[in-house]
């Protein structure tokens, strides 16, 4: 993973990690979400809810590198 921290310092920032369109959400599983401020949260989509503009998927534990 690649990353630089924001302009104030205050978000580590992964270089070639982007928020995917709305659209392509799956639904009924936890994903991250992107609102319309540009706050993230955990959530489940629901289809047509236009307050989410995008979405990532879960990150997960590399095995034996995290307790």
């Amino acid at each position: 993973m690649t990353y630089k921290l924001s302009a104030d310092g205050l978000v580590a920032v992964d270089l070639h990690y982007y928020w995917q369109p709305i659209e392509t959400c799956p639904l009924g599983v936890k994903v991250q979400l992107l609102g319309l401020g540009g706050v993230a949260s955990y959530g489940n989509y629901v289809r047509g809810d236009s307050f989410w503009t995008g979405w990532a998927p879960m990150p997960r534990k590399q095995l034996g590198t995290l307790a």
